[in-house]
């Protein structure tokens, strides 16, 4: 059975649109440029604030210590127990490997 054939749809012609009016458009005008206020901070307030810098660095710094040697105290054990697991599977994997393969001796 030949497909079905469909009749083209018309496409409706869109409507005229009424002219409409340019609006010009204008620079908004740029503000001018000024410095800001000099800060009034003095030699010592600098040096206050590096201090009060110094002691939160160096807090962070020693909590950071401690949370490595816990770290470290934590996952020694393991560590210790990998490496002599490995050290004795490479052992015994060497002494096969140096056992002669399929020579019997007969006497």
């Amino acid at each position: 059975m030949p497909a079905r054939r469909r009749s083209a749809k018309t496409v409706a012609t869109p409507a005229k649109y009424s002219e409409t009016e340019i609006k010009t458009v204008t620079e908004t005008p740029q503000p001018e440029k000024t410095l800001p206020p000099s800060p009034n901070l003095t030699w010592n307030d600098y040096k206050e604030d590096f201090k009060v810098r110094l002691e939160i660095h160096n807090y962070e710094m020693n909590a950071l210590m401690v949370d490595v040697k816990k770290a470290y105290e934590f996952a020694s054990p393991y560590i210790k127990q990998a490496t002599n697991y490995t050290v004795k599977a490479y052992t015994l994997i060497r002494e096969r490997l140096d056992e002669p393969v399929g020579v019997t001796t007969t006497d």
